[in-house]
């Protein structure tokens, strides 16, 4: 393996980079995380796909995010992430997690399956951020035969593009204007995720790194999951496959913003992984 690193929870690991074939376009560049003393043929371990947020490319996920690779890969697992197209070391043009991120993504499920020492019926995808519209689109539009995702693990992710905008003031996107319906309609986790049909979980602190103390893009996709076809859906410890009202927040149980987010990332990564 070309680098290893001790995560906090002191479990080795390492990594290997691979290249993934994409027919619908450029290669895509990953790594593969896994505990070092199940590099070496250790069989059925959890695996996790990471669909990075923002504009990141996948190798942000070796250090420089507030949960990496290596501290889920320190829970036993296989853990990959990848560069979609227009980032780091994959070529193309930048997306803004369309169709073409959508697509992309399934190909790298299908090859995740192929790697050696997962368990196939315990893989899961763990989005961050805006990387929910990719995963949930990808899981709804893209599905790949022979590789049933069992959990997508949503990271306080927008759901539509009022929130992902900001109703139209937030600098990064102010070229994508909301009235751009023939773009947008593609770039809405809201209209991708009645179609997953997975287990879906979302993680949602008070205080939300991007929409502050707003709940309604939560609320709206666990609502949409748990009406769509989900086999389940929770959020944090709240009950599984609830209602949500959209007008009373203060109802249901968030993270803690103080509390150690990393903590009950991994805490609640777990739980999808011990689940039937």
């Amino acid at each position: 393996m070309p680098s290893q690193a001790t995560s906090p929870w002191r479990v080795r690991t390492g990594y290997e980079e691979l290249w993934i074939n994409n027919p619908g376009g450029a290669d895509i560049y990953a790594h593969v995380h896994r505990p070092v003393a199940a590099a070496s043929g250790g069989a059925g371990l959890p695996g996790v796909i990471i669909v990075p947020g923002g504009g990141s490319p996948g190798t942000a996920y070796d250090g420089f995010t507030e949960v990496t690779a290596d501290d889920v890969a320190a829970l036993g697992a296989v853990v990959l992430h990848y560069d979609p197209s227009g980032r780091g070391k994959t070529a193309g043009e930048e997306d803004y997690w369309g169709g073409n991120h959508q697509r992309e993504l399934s190909a790298v499920i299908e090859r995740f399956f192929a790697i050696d020492g997962i368990n196939c019926e315990n893989v899961g995808v763990l989005s961050f951020s805006i990387g929910i519209t990719i995963a949930a689109g990808a899981l709804c539009r893209f599905p790949v035969g022979g590789c049933q995702i069992k959990y997508l693990f949503d990271w306080e992710g927008p759901s539509n593009r009022v929130n992902i905008t900001k109703n139209d003031t937030h600098e990064p996107l102010l070229k994508f204007h909301m009235s751009n319906n023939e773009f947008w309609a593609e770039r809405e986790a809201a209209s991708f995720i009645g179609g997953i049909t997975c287990d879906y979980f979302r993680y949602q602190a008070s205080t939300d790194h991007m929409q502050g103390a707003y709940k309604g893009h939560a609320i709206e996709l666990l609502n949409k999951a748990t009406q769509g076809r989900a086999r389940s859906s929770r959020c944090n410890d709240n009950l599984p496959n609830i209602y949500y009202e959209d007008g009373h927040p203060e109802k249901y149980r968030w993270v803690p913003a103080k509390s150690n987010q990393k903590y009950w990332i991994l805490k609640y990564l777990r739980q999808m992984q011990d689940e039937l």
